[in-house]
């Protein structure tokens, strides 16, 4: 917590140094209110794009509610702009366990089969950036090293998907030195986590997935193409795209909650990279993580903390034994 923290300073005055206050503020004050609010019905529409995924990828497992899904990803958003260390991952496996009465291995899964797509349109980005900002993908050999890591966590989560007997018998091969509890217990997490990977074994479904998964991706660049016009400013046409590329990226830094410091740094870069100027584009940056964050997590608070107690209290009810009526 103290390196995330560190590091947000570090890009805070980074940030703030390069800039005069004067025209700061006044950049700021130009902005254009009413073309920024629609910046906060597209982070809604980013999060529950995010919620039809997830509940797509949970199909094998339990038919959820959208209202289910977009709980857990409101409440996981509203977490990790409050909390540290990416408690929101957390808390999104825990809801989905508990609002669907399956293993958190499962969920655990799901969320890991988000991220790991994610992950994978992220490097989609890249290659269709790379000519923008004249990156040689022939000698980007780190790129090329990060591409093969990620083919390979989809060939293994789809090995995983579609054997998971074998998978349960070499976890069992490799637990034999333990308890026969401790065997038993891996061996049925293993299993669990085979069956939340079921999306993979559908292609119907892996298209669908990926299909919101880009749209999410249009959408978070028309946002970003919302903040270059609330401020008049002119940018190429893929700037949106090359914005979105930087943010995505300098929000894997580790940082305090809500990414401060290294969204700032990254979008207004991407900006200048551009043609910006610093003034302009650290406006930008404000305006544009404001709107990101705040109205979404100010309201989340209200509607995810009932939402987990709700869902938390149906568990208990679910789980509560039967009271035994005496004998007369």
């Amino acid at each position: 917590m103290g390196l995330g923290f560190g590091i947000s300073g570090i890009a805070l005055y980074y940030f703030l140094r390069r800039v005069d206050g004067q025209q700061l503020l006044s950049a700021l004050g130009s902005a254009n209110l009413w073309i920024l609010s629609i910046c906060a019905l597209t982070r809604g529409t980013v999060l529950a794009l995010n919620a039809a995924r997830t509940r797509i990828l949970l199909l094998p497992l339990r038919r959820y509610r959208f209202s289910e899904s977009f709980l857990a990803w409101l409440s996981g958003y509203v977490t990790d702009n409050l909390v540290p260390f990416r408690l929101g991952e957390l808390v999104r496996v825990d809801l989905l366990a508990r609002a669907g009465r399956i293993s958190r291995s499962s969920t655990i899964a799901v969320v890991g089969l988000d991220r790991l797509i994610d992950f994978i349109s992220l490097l989609m980005l890249v290659i269709v950036a790379a000519p923008l900002l004249t990156l040689d993908l022939g000698h980007a050999n780190r790129l090329l090293l990060v591409i093969g890591i990620a083919v390979a966590c989809v060939a293994t989560a789809l090995w995983l998907a579609t054997h998971p007997l074998t998978m349960s018998r070499i976890v069992t091969a490799i637990v034999r030195p333990l308890s026969p509890t401790a065997q038993a217990w891996l061996v049925e997490k293993a299993q669990r986590f085979s069956e939340g990977l079921g999306a993979l074994r559908s292609p119907s479904m892996l298209l669908t997935v990926l299909g919101l998964t880009l749209f999410a991706r249009l959408v978070g660049m028309f946002t970003i193409q919302c903040w270059l016009w609330a401020f008049d400013l002119s940018l190429p046409v893929y700037a949106p795209l090359v914005v979105l590329l930087f943010i995505s990226v300098g929000t894997m830094i580790p940082s305090s909650p809500g990414f401060i410091g290294t969204f700032h740094v990254a979008c207004a870069y991407a900006l200048e990279l551009m043609g910006a100027t610093p003034e302009l584009a650290a406006s930008v940056a404000i305006a544009g993580h404001f709107m990101a964050t705040v109205p979404w997590t100010v309201g989340g608070i209200f509607v995810s903390f009932p939402g987990i107690q709700r869902v938390w209290q149906q568990q208990r009810e679910s789980i509560r034994p039967p009271e035994h009526v005496p004998s007369t």
